[in-house]
C-alpha cells in the first residue's frame, strides 16, 4: 500500500492545490489573541464545579499533602496536578487552580494552525484555527481545572508528530516526540490511550514500515508513550472494573443509571464538539427524564447548527475519497473504545472523555466548509462561526448555562440570622465545604444510593434528618442523588420546607420540624418570599 498520512499527502484535496508554507504570522497572533481574550474572560466568574474540586482535594495547601506522591497517587490529570501546584500556593482562588488550563488552552490554537498548515490548503487552514479560537467547547474546558485543554493540545503534538513519520522516513527525533507527547496526552486523561491505539493500527493497517527500523522506530514512538505512562495505566486499572469488558462477567448497576450510556449520546456528542454545552438545551435540561421532550422543545436551533456540520463534513468525506479509513480509525476507533467501556459499565460515557477525536472533527469541518461552492462555502462558514459565538454569549451571560452557583449559596446562607444550624448538600457537598468560612457542620451523605422512590426518601429521612429541629437544604445537580423529586415532598410532609434563596443551577430551602399542635407550612416545597 503507497505511504499515507493521517490526512493523507499533499495532494489529498486537490493536484493543484498543494500547501505551500505556514500560516502568516499575523493571522496566528490574531487568532491566538482572541483566544486569549475568549479564555481569560471571566476565567474566575464561574463557581469551582465538582471535578475541579477534586484537582483541588489533590493540591491544597496547608494539609500536609507532598507533591510527588499526589502526581502518584493521581490516575486523572497528574500532569495538571504537578503545574498548579506552585500556582495555588501563591494564591488560593480560582483563577489560579483555572489558569494552567487557560494559557495550554491559548497555546493551542497556534499550534492547531501549524498542523492544518501541513496538509490542508491556506483557506482551510485560516478557517480551521479561527473555528477553534472560538470553539465554545474549547473555552468550556479551557476554564476548568481539569486536564481536558492539556489533552487536546497533546493529541495535536502528538498529531504533528505522527505526520513528521508518515510523510517521510520515520526518524528518532519524531520518534521520541510522538512518545513525549502520548505520554503527556495519558497523563492529562486516560483518553489519551484511545488515540495511541487508533495511531497503531494504522501503522498496522495502513502504513506498513518497510523494515526491521522502521518497525522499531514505530514501537519506540507508540510504545514508549504507553511504557512512560504505564504506572498510572497499572493504578487505573487496578480502579476501574477492568475485568467486565470479559464476555459473562458481571457488570453490575450502571454507574451513572440511565446516563451511563444512550444511543442518543454519540450525536449528542459531535453536537457538542461543535457548539459546546451553551447552545440549545443545558446540562440541567437534558438531565430533565424526558429528554425527548427537552430535544422537540429545542428543534429550531438544533436544526440550525446540523446544518452547517452537517453538510461540511459530508462534503469532506466525499474530498478524503479512500482515505477515509484514516478519519474511521482517529474518530471512529476512540468513539467505539469508550462506547464498549460504557456498554460494560466500565466508564460512562461523556463527550469528554472522547476529546481526543474534536481536533480531527474540527480539522474535517473547516475542509469540508471549504470545498463547497462559492456561496455555500462562505454562507457555511459565516453561520458556523456566528453560532459559536451565540454559544459563547451563552456561556458567558445566559444563567441557565453556566456551572452551578455553590459559592453564592453559601454566602447567602452565611449572612442569614440561623447561619449556624446544619446543612444538607447532597451531590455538591465538597464544593460547598470549599467555599464556607465557618465551616458549619455538613449532614453527611456520602456513597448513599440515589433516592430511587418516595419509601426511600422518608427512609432517608428518617435516619439521617428526623433528628435536626431544623436545617438548611441546598438542591444542586439533583439528578444525582434525587433524580425523581422525591426529597423535597418527603420534607414537606414532615416539617416546614420553605425556597430562601435561587441561583443559577441551586435552590436554598430552609427546614424545620413542625409545631407541638403539628401545623407545617401550607405552601409547600415552592413557597417563595
Amino acid at each position: 500500500m503507497k505511504t499515507s498520512t493521517l490526512v493523507p499527502p499533499q495532494d489529498w484535496l486537490r493536484e493543484d492545490e498543494i500547501p505551500d508554507a505556514p500560516l502568516s504570522v499575523g493571522f496566528l497572533l490574531a487568532s491566538t489573541l482572541l483566544a486569549a481574550v475568549l479564555r481569560f474572560y471571566q476565567l474566575d466568574a464561574p463557581s469551582l464545579w465538582v471535578d475541579e474540586i477534586m484537582t483541588w482535594n489533590m493540591i491544597r495547601p496547608g494539609h500536609g499533602l507532598e507533591l510527588l506522591q499526589q502526581v502518584w497517587d493521581s490516575i486523572q490529570a497528574p500532569l495538571y496536578l504537578l503545574v498548579v501546584w506552585p500556582l495555588v500556593r501563591i494564591q488560593e482562588n480560582e483563577w489560579m487552580l483555572r489558569l494552567p488550563a487557560a494559557v495550554v488552552g491559548v497555546l493551542s490554537v497556534p499550534l492547531f494552525g501549524l498542523l492544518l498548515s501541513r496538509f490542508l490548503d491556506h483557506r482551510a487552514a485560516r478557517l480551521g484555527t479561527l473555528l477553534l479560537a472560538i470553539s465554545p467547547f474549547h473555552v468550556w474546558y479551557s476554564q476548568e481545572a481539569r486536564g481536558y485543554s492539556f489533552l487536546i493540545f497533546f493529541v495535536i503534538l502528538m498529531t504533528l508528530a505522527y505526520l513528521e513519520m508518515v510523510r517521510k522516513t520515520p526518524r528518532l527525533g519524531p520518534a521520541l516526540a510522538l512518545a513525549l507527547a502520548g505520554c503527556g496526552a495519558v497523563l492529562s486523561n486516560m483518553s489519551g490511550l484511545f488515540l495511541l491505539v487508533a495511531m497503531g493500527l494504522s501503522v498496522l493497517l495502513l502504513h506498513r514500515p518497510r523494515n526491521g527500523s522502521q518497525w522499531g522506530l514505530w514501537i519506540l514512538a507508540l510504545g514508549g508513550a504507553v511504557l512512560l505512562s504505564s504506572p498510572w495505566i497499572l493504578k487505573a486499572s487496578g480502579i476501574w472494573a477492568v475485568d467486565r469488558i470479559l464476555p459473562g462477567v458481571d457488570t453490575g448497576i450502571a454507574l451513572r443509571g440511565q446516563t451511563t450510556f444512550s444511543p442518543l449520546a454519540i450525536p449528542y456528542s459531535f453536537y457538542t464538539f461543535f457548539f459546546g454545552h451553551s447552545f440549545g438545551p443545558s446540562l440541567r435540561e437534558l438531565h430533565h427524564p424526558d429528554r425527548i421532550m427537552v430535544l422537540k422543545t429545542y428543534w429550531p436551533l438544533l436544526a440550525l447548527g446540523v446544518i452547517p456540520v452537517g453538510v461540511g463534513l459530508l462534503s469532506s468525506l466525499r474530498h478524503l475519497g479512500s482515505r477515509r479509513l484514516y478519519l474511521l480509525l482517529f474518530v471512529g476507533v476512540p468513539m467505539g473504545i469508550l462506547v464498549m467501556l460504557a456498554l460494560r459499565n466500565i466508564k460512562p460515557w461523556n463527550p469528554r472523555y472522547v476529546a481526543v477525536v474534536f481536533p480531527f472533527l474540527l480539522a474535517m469541518l473547516a475542509l469540508g466548509l471549504t470545498r463547497l461552492p462559492g456561496f455555500w462555502s462562505r454562507g457555511g462558514a459565516i453561520l458556523m462561526i456566528v453560532l459559536s459565538f451565540w454559544s459563547l454569549a451563552g456561556h458567558f451571560w445566559a444563567d441557565k448555562y453556566v456551572k452551578a452557583d455553590i459559592r453564592s449559596a453559601v454566602h447567602f446562607i452565611e449572612l442569614q440570622e440561623l447561619a449556624s444550624e446544619d446543612i444538607l448538600v447532597p451531590s455538591v457537598t465538597g464544593v460547598y465545604a470549599f467555599y464556607q468560612k465557618d465551616k458549619t457542620p455538613l449532614i453527611d451523605t456520602f456513597n448513599l444510593a440515589p433516592l430511587g422512590s418516595d419509601q426511600g426518601s422518608q427512609n432517608f429521612f428518617q435516619n439521617k434528618l428526623a433528628s435536626h429541629k431544623s436545617f438548611w437544604f441546598v438542591s444542586s445537580r439533583e439528578w444525582y442523588f434525587d433524580p425523581h423529586g422525591y426529597l423535597p415532598l418527603t420534607l414537606s410532609r414532615n416539617g416546614h420546607l420553605r425556597l430562601e434563596g435561587e441561583f443559577p443551577g441551586v435552590k436554598v430551602f430552609h427546614w424545620k420540624q413542625q409545631d407541638s399542635q403539628g401545623h407545617r407550612d401550607k405552601s409547600g416545597p415552592n413557597h417563595e418570599h
